[in-house]
């Protein structure tokens, strides 16, 4: 080998040893939190898949858990209280509410149930209800300002909620075996804890609330299950009517029943009774081509109604005229459980040639006219 070619040999041996130092004192790179994190989600996502159980997908339409009911009457049977039997009834639904009239032995309690895309509120609540009204299209109110969510998506064990009434409802349970006198359901389980009382609440998917029970670790478990699904029935609303005795010189009271399905307004069927289509009435208080334009409680507590122009044309005397339009505001009046009634026609004061109501001028309830 020639002096010329051992030099080139010795210097490119030189450059590759310069080379291998280098690689070996680079340091290899280090692996971070995040690398580590995702790794093990990874892991843990593999061994999830490979050993999870298939599972009922449940709906998340909360129409499917509360639906909305017509002409549907649900009988609850109950056990450790007098209030924990009761039926239920749709009075009036709309597209994104539902009102309810609940009733037991003692008093019936009127609720609205406001549906959005991922919960169901109760926002409002009303005892000793006797009367119908659309809540909805009247705007009465009960000074309630909190309300309770009743289902909260995702409809899943585990997942909680707080109420602005202050209760906290958590989904403990799914397809939870529930039996009752309608069938056995599959049910998702509601806790909801407001102070120290608690409740579990059973929803069956296409039925609605099935079981409730009330402090059920206590000595004092109050339950409430369903026993019946009535369809096609009517609400039924029992009144007092009054009416003229017959010499005309006072009034007299009678029962009738108003028999309305979801979505009837009362004041059709109360028309139909105070111009005697029903036979509940002896001496009519209007004559047939009258009609109850509008009828409804206000906020002041003062029963409005107002009838068509025909109310007018009564063909009497004064003093019958008067006692006529008595016996409909105590008919009124008592279906509402209110003392006043502001009576007009076609939204002005009343106006005959015998009687004038002023602007704004009520009626009241008068026992004293009745024999």
């Amino acid at each position: 080998m020639s002096h010329q070619s051992l030099v080139k040999s010795l210097a490119v041996l030189s450059l590759s040893g310069l080379l291998l130092a280098a690689c070996s004192d680079t340091e290899a790179p280090e692996l971070t939190d995040e690398n580590t994190e995702q790794t093990d989600v990874n892991d843990e996502s593999n061994t999830d898949s490979s050993s999870e159980e298939p599972s009922t997908t449940l709906s998340q339409n909360m129409l499917d858990w509360v639906p909305m009911i017509e002409d549907t009457e649900y009988v609850y049977e109950g056990e450790g209280a007098e209030g924990a039997s009761y039926t239920v009834y749709p009075q009036f639904t709309h597209s994104d509410t539902m009102q309810l009239v609940q009733s037991t032995s003692g008093t019936d309690m009127v609720k609205v149930y406001e549906y959005t895309e991922n919960e169901v509120r109760e926002v409002f609540l009303r005892g000793e209800t006797y009367f119908r009204d659309d809540i909805v299209d009247t705007g009465l109110t009960t000074g309630q300002d909190t309300f309770d969510i009743l289902l909260q998506s995702p409809i899943e064990k585990g997942h909680s909620w707080e109420s602005p009434s202050g209760s906290v409802s958590e989904i403990t349970g799914t397809n939870v075996a529930v039996e009752t006198p309608t069938g056995n359901y599959e049910a998702i389980e509601v806790t909801r804890k407001l102070n120290d009382s608690t409740t579990v609440l059973y929803y069956a998917p296409e039925v609605g609330l099935v079981q409730t029970i009330s402090d059920p670790d206590s000595d004092m478990t109050v339950t409430s299950t369903l026993s019946k699904i009535q369809e096609d029935t009517a609400e039924e609303i029992p009144l007092t009517v009054y009416e003229l005795n017959e010499m005309a010189t006072a009034l007299t009271k009678a029962d009738a029943t108003m028999k309305l399905n979801t979505n009837d307004p009362a004041r059709i069927q109360l028309t139909e009774i105070l111009n005697g289509s029903t036979g509940d009435m002896t001496i009519p208080s209007l004559t047939e081509n009258v009609e109850i334009n509008y009828m409804y409680l206000g906020n002041d507590g003062i029963v409005h109604v107002d009838f068509s122009e025909e109310i007018t044309e009564m063909q009497a005397g004064s003093g019958i005229e008067s006692l006529l339009l008595q016996s409909i505001v105590n008919t009124i009046g008592g279906l509402y459980q209110a003392d006043e009634v502001l009576l007009t026609v076609e939204t002005e004061p009343y106006s005959s040639g015998h009687i004038l109501l002023e602007e704004g001028q009520t009626m009241k309830v008068d026992q004293s006219v009745v024999e």
